[in-house]
């Protein structure tokens, strides 16, 4: 893109006249450049990007608020993302044109795209102590069922609520289990209080009662907690090889059986990791991650631990490889590789996930040297 070009884009952005195409692009651009903190040029333009900026995640709020699916990120985010717009050293467009990509490959994109996939939504299977089977996606609004001193209801929102409506003593052993599909989620209230969110490809294991000294529940996948506090009953989360312990608080699990590491992030309060190799304990905006039977802690960005949850990919230099693992389990699609994963670049941006897989492939292919082909559910990567 020649600097003019670059100059254009930019203006069109500022003044709100850019496509979803070129507002994806600047986003990403941009959003890389600040990370990168090699974001440079006048303080006109600081203030201008940073007033747009702020005017587009206001936006995003207000949707969000009468939109529960597209759930807006946390406050803490949406300042963080605007402290960043309005202190980083603008743009330098002189060197723009070397840095955004564009192929001209939009004329043969209607053949390559012809086959769009949908993406996920709010689909599981609920497997109740007593064996039944429900399935959440085709039930409808109101109460599924009451069983072993429970009351379980659908939400008109999709909310799944176990209400205890008699304290007698429970079974051990017998959970309650919901699993999520390819393309799939869904959001739990658990007999405590605690909600639950779940990604796709997820199994959460749950009794009906809490009645021992601790809360105890099994995740297989990713989920997002925001635990009831309750002092006397702590809540321990079993997943493959870690207990993650917690009193009350916000915090991101992936834990997935083909990941090669369990990842426990936290945006509110503490909680206590245990492995196998011993025991760490993590403070907001840290993460854990566990590899075999060593856990090394890290201050990250949590916002992109629970982009999922609010909605959102959001990629920081994010090899390809692990965004198409991604794209795979929401959309319920199988990619195939025609060029090695080393040669292919990483990736920051940002884009809904309740758009068709084909925003999310024009934005990579805007910002990569590559080709996608979606045929059915199998897409080819060139």
């Amino acid at each position: 893109m020649k600097t003019e070009q670059a100059k254009q884009l930019i203006q069109h952005y500022l003044d709100g006249t850019a496509s979803a195409k070129e507002v994806h692009l600047v986003d990403s651009f941009v959003e890389q450049q600040l990370l990168e903190n090699t974001w440079t040029a006048d303080e006109a333009q600081k203030a201008a990007f940073g007033e747009k900026l702020k005017a587009r995640i206001d936006a995003q709020r207000l949707n969000g608020e009468n939109n529960r699916q597209n759930q807006v990120r946390p406050k803490t985010i949406t300042r963080r993302l605007w402290i960043l717009a309005a202190s980083a050293a603008v743009l330098a467009l002189c060197v723009i044109g070397g840095l955004f990509v564009i192929e001209n490959n939009t004329e043969d994109r209607s053949e390559r795209y012809a086959n769009d996939v949908a993406p996920g939504g709010n689909r599981a299977i609920l497997t109740l102590a007593d064996g039944r089977k429900i399935d959440l996606s085709d039930s409808k609004t109101g109460e599924l069922a009451i069983t072993n001193g429970l009351n379980v209801k659908k939400a008109a929102d999709g909310l799944l609520v176990f209400s205890v409506i008699d304290q007698g003593e429970e079974e051990e052993g017998r959970n309650n289990t919901i699993t999520t599909p390819s393309g799939g989620q869904y959001q739990v209230n658990l007999p405590d209080g605690t909600l639950v969110w779940l990604n796709a490809e997820t199994k959460f294991s749950f009794p009906g009662h809490f009645n021992g000294k601790n809360r105890r529940v099994e995740l297989d996948g990713e989920a997002y907690f925001e635990v009831s506090k309750d002092k006397n009953h702590p809540f321990i989360v079993k997943s493959k090889k870690q207990e993650v312990e917690v009193l009350g608080t916000h915090f991101n699990i992936n834990s997935y059986e083909n990941s090669l590491a369990t990842q426990t992030t936290l945006l509110e309060g503490s909680v206590k990791v245990k492995g196998t190799g011993g025991e760490k304990v993590i403070s907001p905006g840290e993460q854990s991650v566990l590899h075999g039977n060593t856990i090394e802690v890290n201050t990250v960005d949590p916002a992109f631990a629970i982009d999922w949850k609010n909605g959102e990919f959001r990629f920081k230099n994010e090899p390809l490889p692990s965004i198409m693992q991604k794209l795979s389990r929401w959309y319920g699609v199988q990619f195939v590789m025609n060029v090695r994963s080393e040669q292919t670049p990483s990736f920051s941006g940002s884009v809904s996930r309740f758009d068709n897989i084909s925003e999310v492939l024009k934005m990579l292919e805007e910002t990569g040297n590559i080709k996608f082909y979606i045929n059915g559910k199998v897409i080819t990567v060139k």
